[in-house]
């Protein structure tokens, strides 16, 4: 090769060898000038985020803690085929409950028991067992055993309904009563809305009672409670009890005398309104709702 031609090789070669490492492709990790993200501030991975700018994640389930009482008003009613029935439950948490009780019963088919709730914890303490006796359950005593777990604790409970062989008319006086209360609940309580608009389950609360009619009329929202005295004026008079389902105690009495006016009752009087009555039954009654 002659001294010219090296002479142009060398003046050219580093061009050539330049051009070569250019087209090259580059498997080395790109400057921030040439990266694409160039500008953006890398993303950080779980493993080297600041803990003070946490990577938000789900809520996982609530850790249960504490512990909890179980509160009940009664442990018995009675019934009847195709008639009802409601127990009100409650826990009772304590300043370390934290979590869910979960709540199961074992219960007679027959019985159509079922609770409304399965799942409390310290917002909604209450749940409600209701049931319909179907029409061929057979007369006895039956027992109802609800289970209630939370924290690795088990709990129990054991309810009692005593079904009568007893049979249900047709809507007859209790309608009229009924109706009575709501007319007036319109008028001087209108903050409570249609209670009639919810269908209900209609029953006798206390079967095998004549001389005082006890019934109830069970609907999502509501458990009305309607007696009256089964006699002429001036002894025919009447009473209701209004509870709010998901509640333990009663939002609201009242009675009726005779044709009069229905008036509120004061739940502070109930010790005084038990005296004045000759009808333990309905004692009864106010018992059960707390009151």
């Amino acid at each position: 090769m002659s001294l010219a031609t090296r002479c142009i090789l060398l003046l050219f070669l580093p061009g050539l060898i330049l051009q070569s490492c250019t087209d090259r492709p580059n498997t080395s990790f790109p400057s921030e000038s040439l990266s694409p993200f160039a500008g953006e501030q890398p993303a950080l991975s779980p493993d080297t985020a600041p803990a003070d700018n946490p990577i938000p994640i789900e809520p996982g389930p609530p850790v249960d803690a504490g512990r909890l009482t179980l509160l009940s008003r009664y442990d018995s009613i009675r019934s009847y085929p195709g008639g009802g029935g409601v127990f009100t439950v409650a826990i009772v948490p304590d300043q370390d409950f934290a979590g869910r009780a979960l709540l199961s019963i074992e219960a007679d088919p027959a019985l159509h028991a079922r609770l409304d709730r399965t799942t409390l914890c310290r917002a909604r303490s209450v749940s409600e067992l209701r049931l319909h006796p179907s029409r061929g359950i057979d007369p006895g005593l039956y027992a109802i055993l609800l289970h209630v777990t939370h924290n690795g604790m088990q709990y129990a409970r054991t309810f009692y309904v005593r079904i009568f062989a007893w049979e249900q008319g047709p809507p007859g006086a209790e309608m009229a009563q009924r109706a009575s209360f709501l007319s007036w609940l319109a008028a001087a309580h209108p903050e409570l809305g249609d209670i009639a608009a919810r269908p209900s389950l209609r029953y006798i609360t206390y079967p095998e009672i004549l001389i005082v009619e006890h019934w109830t009329f069970l609907s999502s929202v509501w458990d009305m409670r309607v007696c009256f005295h089964v006699m002429i004026p001036p002894d025919d008079w009447s009473m209701m009890l209004l509870r709010r389902t998901g509640s333990l105690t009663p939002l609201l009495a009242a009675r009726r005398e005779s044709d009069g006016p229905s008036v509120n009752t004061p739940f502070s009087a109930a010790t005084e309104a038990r005296r004045a009555l000759s009808f333990s039954v309905f004692a009864r009654i106010l018992v059960d709702f707390g009151v």
